[in-house]
């Protein structure tokens, strides 16, 4: 028996092995890349409730501001870390709409942009301000006010300015000059 018999099937293990390991390994970034690019966008929604302002009589309970999701654990469960944090003296509070009834909401977090929910949210934001934010591709044509996207690797965004402004929201001028497109 030569040793190339033997070395072989050793060598074959060895190489299925690592290449195991690197797929395993691959997964591992990719998950970690979802999870910090979950990171970024729940940042992203905490700065874009930063530079917006509500008028006065906005919600009964004027001491928080309340984020709402259309699913329970939106960007991996990342906004839930903005529980308590400060926008402008006010505490955020996060809390699911029952039913799309978003009527307690402040802002809302579109993750699963179907026809009923768009619906319920558009007639919730011409009922009162609430700042409406997405992940999902063409939410600001659908009515939604602030859709971020990833381009070239980056998490950007682009804003229905009109939209913001019939729900009687201001967006500071620094968000739109940041934004990659602004719809008036």
């Amino acid at each position: 028996m030569s040793i190339f018999n033997i070395a072989f099937p050793a060598l074959r293990t060895l190489a299925l092995g690592l290449l195991a390991a690197a797929t395993l390994g691959a997964a591992d970034a990719r998950a970690d890349d979802a999870l910090d690019q979950a990171r970024l966008k729940a940042a992203f929604v905490l700065n874009f409730m930063k530079f917006t302002t509500w008028p006065e009589a906005r919600t009964p309970d004027a001491a928080t501001l309340t984020l709402c999701a259309t699913d329970g654990h939106p960007l991996a469960g990342q906004l839930h870390e903005l529980e308590g944090r400060d926008v402008r003296g006010l505490g955020v509070r996060i809390a699911p709409p029952t039913d799309n009834d978003f009527r307690a909401c402040d802002v809302v977090f579109v993750t699963a942009a179907d026809a009923a929910t768009l619906q319920a949210l558009q007639r919730a934001t011409a009922a009162r301000p609430m700042l409406t934010i997405s992940d999902r591709a063409g939410f600001i044509d659908r009515g939604g006010m602030i859709e971020m996207k990833l381009i070239n690797g980056r998490t950007r965004f682009d804003i229905n300015l009109a939209a913001a402004r019939a729900a009687g929201l201001t967006l500071s001028s620094q968000l739109l000059q940041l934004a990659a497109r602004v719809v008036q």
